[in-house]
């Protein structure tokens, strides 16, 4: 028996690696927005009550300056209208608040102070962007990786938002649209909080067998925890493979697995921090 654990991975812009299959579902419609107008604007604390209003405020202000733009501000005897589509996304910093930047497809000229006029929530930052900083800034949620306890409480957010027509057509076989009853129904989710579904996925494993088949499976406490503890025995046993990920030779192994997650559950340390 040869077979490999390895820690889960989900589909997600809140895990460091998960971020990327995210991604990759829809790189291949980003469209070139070299030269395009990119937007970047803060929250300052000072005018909201914590951290989660200054977003829900933010999201709101920000749609309605999008769309005041799509239909025309005068301005200094002038009539500044950007009708194009955009992509938002939000950001973390340490301390928890939220900042926000936007890409619209135009490159047409925005005026600073309009912009700074029509946010008044913060600092605002308009400029042209290239192609690379646009990919890197989608590569995060924070830099740090820091999650906001706030956001954790929450059963969804929409990091990354897009306008008809930003993203590119999706190529399909003989470009036929699926109908709704088609769809596959999505199986409803019965962790309600996103920080719910980080633990959950932070104690998943992945279990695969020489056929190359995949079980997932879920421990009582985080995969990393575990490993941490047996990285030094599986490194002298010659089985790691890099990036947490083990070589499984026999049912012992799981056995021992488990036993390790037992006792750290058990341990006062754990216990602690959970």
């Amino acid at each position: 028996m040869s077979c490999t654990l390895s820690p889960h991975i989900p589909v997600s812009w809140f895990h460091p690696i998960g971020i990327k299959k995210v991604l990759k579902r829809f790189w291949h419609r980003l469209p070139d927005v070299n030269g395009s107008l990119f937007i970047t604007l803060t929250v300052n604390p000072h005018y909201f009550k914590d951290e989660a209003s200054a977003f829900d405020h933010a999201r709101d202000r920000i749609r309605r300056i999008l769309h005041r733009l799509r239909r025309g501000i005068k301005w200094e005897g002038k009539i500044i209208k950007l009708k194009a589509a955009y992509a938002t996304k939000v950001e973390f910093h340490e301390s928890g608040w939220p900042h926000f930047h936007i890409v619209l497809l135009s490159k047409r000229f925005l005026p600073a102070k309009l912009l700074e006029h029509l946010w008044d929530y913060g600092w605002t930052h308009v400029a042209r962007i290239k192609q690379s900083k646009f990919e890197y800034i989608l590569k995060y949620v924070s830099k740090s990786q820091f999650i906001p306890d706030w956001v954790e409480s929450r059963d969804r957010i929409r990091i990354f938002q897009t306008s008809k027509g930003f993203l590119k057509p999706e190529i399909t076989k003989k470009n036929l649209k699926i109908s709704s009853n088609q769809k596959k129904a999505k199986k409803p989710n019965l962790l309600k909080t996103i920080g719910d579904r980080m633990k959950k996925w932070s104690r998943m494993a992945r279990f695969t067998d020489e056929e190359g088949h995949i079980n997932t499976f879920e421990f009582p406490c985080p995969f990393k925890d575990i490993f941490d503890h047996l990285i030094f025995e599986i490194a002298l046993d010659g089985r790691y493979m890099g990036n947490q990920k083990t070589q499984i030779i026999n049912s012992h192994q799981i056995v021992r697995w488990s036993k390790k997650a037992k006792q750290i559950c058990k341990s006062s340390e754990y216990t602690s921090q959970d």
